[in-house]
């Protein structure tokens, strides 16, 4: 029997949440927000990460659109794009907040994690099937609006973090809605099974890059590629 396409999302989700656990989820600069041991220094290189990250988000976002043939799939990614559009000024809102000049810390290449969704991201838009990106989404926006959440919550705390948290308090509210529509678009083009496969690849591969990300934020965003991120084995790195 045929699995209704309205339950595919579902079955993505559950076949992705070992590793949302394994490498966002338990990862030691998550475990530092939610138990207080969060540092001015790694807060800021997470900035910085996303920074680099959200940054390039309109720009694979209208390549995408380009090139779906779908006019609905055009839409959604036009839509989402326009939503998406500024976030980078919010990373750099917050690194003045923290008295971080941003132009010198921004100057730059991002670490790894960053890089590796960015690369993805372009090369699903300009060489794959665009549909492929709605996997990124759901599993980023899904992220923004679970994780954003709490870490936003937890991070009241911290002296210098409480007034340098508009792009978390921004994600935390709209990925509320961008799940939602997220979902739906994952649901329509889940249907054709080698659309799913390639959304659940990218689904996975930006659970791996997130951790990475991360990993990059403890380490200052040096972004060593010879370091997995935490809980990686030599056998998962390879």
């Amino acid at each position: 029997m045929t699995t209704p396409a309205t339950d595919l999302y579902e079955q993505a989700d559950a076949e992705t949440a070992p590793l949302l656990r394994r490498f966002v989820l338990e990862h030691p600069f998550v475990a530092g927000i939610l138990g207080g041991q969060l540092t001015r220094p790694a807060y800021a290189a997470y900035l910085r990460e996303t920074y680099h990250l959200v940054r390039q988000t309109p720009r694979y976002l209208a390549a995408a659109a380009a090139r779906a043939d779908e006019p609905w799939l055009r839409d959604w990614f036009l839509d989402l794009a326009v939503d998406e559009r500024g976030h980078d000024k919010l990373c750099v809102h917050d690194l003045r907040k923290m008295d971080i000049a941003p132009e010198p810390f921004l100057a730059g290449q991002p670490g790894l994690g960053s890089w590796t969704m960015i690369s993805q991201n372009h090369f699903l838009a300009t060489s794959a099937d665009p549909a492929g990106i709605l996997g990124f989404a759901v599993a980023t926006e899904g992220l923004g609006a679970s994780l954003a959440v709490r870490a936003a919550r937890a991070m009241q705390r911290y002296d210098f973090a409480r007034p340098a948290m508009s792009f978390l308090k921004v994600h935390s509210t709209e990925d509320q809605d961008h799940i939602a529509r997220a979902r739906q678009a994952f649901n329509r083009c889940a249907d054709v099974p080698e659309r799913r496969e390639l959304m659940l690849a990218a689904w996975k591969y930006t659970l791996r890059a997130y951790g990475q990300l991360f990993s990059d934020a403890l380490a200052g965003g040096d972004g060593d590629a010879s370091a997995p991120p935490a809980g990686v084995g030599a056998a998962d790195a390879r």
